[in-house]
């Protein structure tokens, strides 16, 4: 039985068996499967279901491969109120060997694969009918959820946290390992990764993520593209504000110089752009690092009104 024809409700859960394993099984499995995606795509056929297998309530997913690495050498989790990982790959062992993050590495093996070998704009086409397809899954939703930069626009980010939402009860039986001291639940692993997305959508969160998301979805749905514009500025201000490493913080600060950047960028870069909208603070530093360095005091520029930002 596959995750198609499960309930949001069902307590069991299928993940692709090329997430199981160890390290190096799980990359060759993932290559094999990346192969057989390229294919269908460049055939303007639809991906293929992978072959799915049954994960425990209260398994361990990877959700980085640097924490699953640590744990493949002998690190463990320990300390107050921390769960302890076993390296040893025998009985509880065999259960902390889900790796969730590949979905990162499938996506990029099949965007760079000989079969396609795409062009960034044409990742971009990729990607929107890649994510749907995913997050029509348990497994797909909270492996989505960890794509980053550029997953993040209306477009991408909604449909990631809507297939969350919608499977969240399975999902809460698992844990979620990252760089973090420990495993961390469903509820914290979601702020960690669209915090910035409640921040910059819900005006007044109630600190419960599994609420403010809805409502910051259905304000992105309905935002206009002025009150998009309008809040992005609002957000980039504030963020001059606390962000570190500026070296230009007064300049930016100035009457027109975020607003006639911003334009350019909205223009020139478009899907940086709703990166940005959707309130990608990686994004958000990115944009003023690069303008200040191009068109700050020191900078020999004389126009700040046409930043090359990538």
């Amino acid at each position: 039985m596959t995750d198609l024809s499960m309930s949001p409700h069902d307590t069991s859960l299928m993940f692709p068996a090329f997430m199981y394993g160890d390290r190096t099984t799980c990359r060759r499995k993932m290559k094999a499967e990346a192969k057989k995606w390229a294919k269908c795509y460049a055939e303007g056929r639809p991906f293929p279901e992978p072959k799915l297998i049954p994960v425990p309530p209260g398994s361990i997913m990877f959700i980085d491969e640097t924490t699953a690495h640590w744990v493949a050498s002998g690190f463990s989790f320990t300390g107050p109120n921390m769960v302890t990982i076993n390296k040893d790959a025998g009985q509880d062992g065999l259960r902390l060997q889900w790796r969730p993050y590949l979905l990162h590495d499938l996506e990029f093996e099949i965007e760079w694969h000989p079969i396609l070998k795409l062009s960034k704009e044409q990742c971009f086409a990729f990607r929107r009918r890649f994510i749907p397809f995913v997050c029509q899954y348990a497994w797909g939703a909270i492996s989505a959820a960890t794509l980053g930069c550029l997953h993040n626009s209306f477009e991408l980010a909604i449909p990631r946290i809507e297939a969350v939402l919608r499977f969240w009860e399975p999902l809460d039986t698992l844990k979620y390992a990252d760089v973090r001291a420990r495993p961390v639940s469903l509820a914290e692993f979601m702020k960690e990764n669209f915090e910035d997305i409640v921040v910059m959508w819900v005006d007044q969160p109630t600190g419960n993520i599994r609420l403010d998301l809805p409502i910051a979805i259905k304000r992105m749905q309905t935002a206009s593209a002025d009150k998009i514009h309008e809040r992005l500025l609002e957000r980039l201000h504030e963020h001059v504000e606390v962000q570190t490493g500026l070296a230009h913080r007064d300049w930016l600060k100035s009457d027109g110089v975020i607003e006639s950047g911003l334009e350019t960028y909205m223009k020139t870069y478009p899907d940086y752009y709703r990166d940005m909208a959707a309130g990608n603070t990686g994004e958000f530093a990115s944009f003023l690092v690069t303008l200040e360095r191009l068109y700050g005091p020191r900078a020999n520029q004389t126009d700040p009104a046409t930043p090359a930002i990538h």
